[in-house]
């Protein structure tokens, strides 16, 4: 399932040099779980692992992608493609920026996933930062996005 088209980027958009920035998400709801696993952040980015049943993972980050903040992200994914979860959920509806980091980031975590025969499931962000960026750089095809995290984390 794709996601539909995404409003219009808001002024301070930068396309040439692939970094986006938007408002902060507001309104933006967990997906219900059975046990809450732990909180992270890094300096601009928190992220919630949560696992809503015993086959299914579900990070939430929210905040900024970029170089500073990605390497906190891709620890927390790394181990979970790592475990014998059969659902990997990378939900970023609530970021606010993302660069090109937090692209090679997803990119890896695809391959790693599909070594391991993990679905790994993206919900992108409300302003369709990622959508665009995937686009811009011509990625798109390898991802399908998700419409929500709910959604993601309980489908078949």
């Amino acid at each position: 399932m794709r996601v539909a088209q995404s409003p219009p980027f808001p002024e301070e958009t930068h396309i040439g040099d692939v970094d986006f920035t938007v408002p902060a998400a507001r309104d933006i709801s967990p997906v219900p779980t059975q046990e809450h696993a732990e909180q992270a952040s890094a300096q601009g980015l928190s992220i919630d692992v949560t696992r809503p049943d015993p086959g299914t993972i579900v990070l939430s980050a929210r905040g900024e992608i970029d170089s500073h903040t990605v390497q906190r992200l891709h620890e927390l994914m790394w181990h979970r493609l790592a475990s014998c979860s059969e659902v990997v959920v990378l939900d970023l509806s609530a970021i606010t920026y993302c660069n090109t980091s937090g692209l090679q980031l997803l990119d890896q975590c695809r391959l790693r996933a599909e070594e391991r025969d993990i679905s790994l499931r993206v919900v992108p962000d409300r302003y369709g930062l990622l959508a665009r960026l995937l686009d811009i750089t011509g990625t798109r095809e390898r991802f399908v996005l998700w419409a929500n995290a709910v959604t993601a984390a309980h489908a078949e």
